[in-house]
């Protein structure tokens, strides 16, 4: 029997991935709250306020571009990521379900681009592609927020993708000392990308920004510079300040928390978002921490100095990425994750270098454990999650044909029954993994109306317990 080609286990593994994100997704309705408002043609107030009567569904392209307007006025300048929400709950999840599970394997190539030096090619390592994805499903503390919630992919997982894509270029320009070669047109592409990149997360691209200039200062010394390394640039400046200069984010910053704020925040909510992340991540830490002691072995191996600066630099500007959210009022456990992505482009960074070099930074017997650990636990926290979203599909499915039976009759919709493996127990099996769908006991509240809004009912009640989220 002929072997399978390294190659070509690396592809079936990311079919693999593929397979599970579309069920995962395919599974999940629509989130309660943003999935709903976003359905709408945005109002040009708070959020928060609930929707009013008159309130009507997205219809076309026109309806999507009058509610970035009012959505860039009165909210906030992410028009990248509210585009693409609107529209798949425009056209419908089905598409979204698809095209997300492909944009989860689009993260995973460009992470691994990087870690070669830059160098986009279909032959890849089967270990650096699984390696990829777990860092992606173990360490992620939003998962559902981040990679299945229609409005939270769209803000993250779909910017975090933009930005990895946008910069394997420019590591390809300083892995090869800038003998990277590239055609006329791809400066107006990476002018596009940039864009794209750049009106993404407020807390991303202000380092990435900075880190640009600084090293197309470096090169333009070196006489290495190329004219679509400051196109590209130029699109994330566009893109970012465009984001920054909204005059929504005013407007929302005054209507939430008022004119006076702190300057530093280290309450119990911040402090408790980051201590997360720094448990779920550990291990990476882990990592990064022994190839710091074994660097002269590793370098004396083969593995060119070039790529411990670039894992050096993807773990710092990481960590800024969340040190200036204690400068944010409000720290959602969702935003770490683009600090998540650069942590494990720095981990891929000197595995997949370890790989070709034959230099192991971990020892064998310490590498098998942690190889039985990670198949062992992708096995149980996979099959949970499969079970739990089935079971949750269920009753939202039966919730949702409730709701078009009542549709314009002018009734209310009582929900009494809470949703399946929502409480901690499930939440820990599941690896952080599983939503909690719950609507508020407050009929008024700005979920509840959405969810009324969009079925055309009078209300919706909900008799069972719910904890309040803060």
């Amino acid at each position: 029997m002929r072997k399978i080609s390294a190659a070509r286990r690396s592809w079936l593994i990311l079919l693999g991935v593929f397979l599970l994100m579309w069920a995962l997704n395919a599974l999940c309705y629509r989130f309660y709250g943003d999935d709903y408002i976003y359905s709408f043609v945005w109002e040009g107030h708070d959020m928060l306020r609930p929707l009013s009567e008159n309130a009507r569904r997205i219809q076309n392209f026109g309806d999507i571009f009058y509610s970035l307007k009012l959505h860039y006025m009165t909210w906030g300048g992410r028009m990248v990521a509210h585009f693409f929400a609107m529209f798949f709950l425009w056209v419908g999840k089905g598409w979204f379900d698809v095209v997300n599970a492909g944009m989860v394997v689009l993260l995973l190539l460009s992470m691994q681009w990087i870690a070669v030096g830059g160098k986009v090619t279909a032959k890849l390592s089967p270990f650096i592609t699984a390696l990829s994805f777990f860092c992606i499903w173990a360490c992620n503390s939003n998962f559902g927020g981040t990679m299945l919630w229609v409005a939270g992919s769209c803000n993250y997982l779909w910017t975090s993708t933009f930005l990895t894509l946008f910069l394997v270029p420019y590591v390809h320009h300083y892995v090869t000392d800038g003998k990277a070669a590239y055609p006329v047109w791809f400066g107006l592409l990476w002018f596009v990308l940039g864009f794209l990149a750049g009106n993404s997360n407020e807390n991303t691209i202000c380092w990435i920004g900075l880190s640009g200039g600084l090293y197309l200062l470096y090169v333009w010394k070196k006489k290495t510079l190329s004219a679509w390394m400051l196109w590209g640039l130029i699109g994330l400046g566009i893109g970012y300040f465009a984001l920054m200069l909204a005059p929504g984010n005013v407007v929302r910053l005054h209507e939430q928390f008022g004119v006076h704020r702190q300057l530093l925040y280290l309450d119990k909510e911040h402090v408790s978002v980051l201590g997360m992340a720094i448990v779920l991540q550990a291990l990476l830490w882990f990592y990064l921490f022994k190839v710091w002691r074994r660097k002269e072995n590793l370098l004396r191996a083969g593995i060119d100095r070039k790529y411990f600066y670039l894992a050096t630099w993807f773990a710092a500007t990481g960590v800024l990425f969340e040190l200036i959210m204690l400068f944010s009022p409000i720290l959602p456990g969702r935003s770490v994750f683009p600090q998540l992505v650069f942590l494990v482009i720095s981990v891929l960074l000197i595995s997949a270098q370890g790989e070709v070099h034959h230099a192991p930074v971990l020892q064998t017997s310490a590498f098998r454990v942690l190889y039985g650990l990670a198949v062992l636990y992708m096995a149980i926290t996979g099959t949970m999650n499969l079970v739990m979203y089935s079971r949750q599909h269920q009753y939202m499915q039966g919730i949702w044909n409730q709701a078009e039976s009542l549709r314009g009759k002018g009734q209310v919709l009582v929900i009494s029954s809470p949703p399946p493996a929502s409480d901690d127990g499930w939440l820990l099996m599941s690896g952080l993994h599983v939503v909690n769908m719950n609507l508020a006991n407050n009929d008024e509240s700005w979920a509840n109306v959405a969810f009324a809004r969009y079925f055309g009912l009078k209300g919706v009640h909900v008799t069972y317990p719910v904890k309040e989220e803060k």
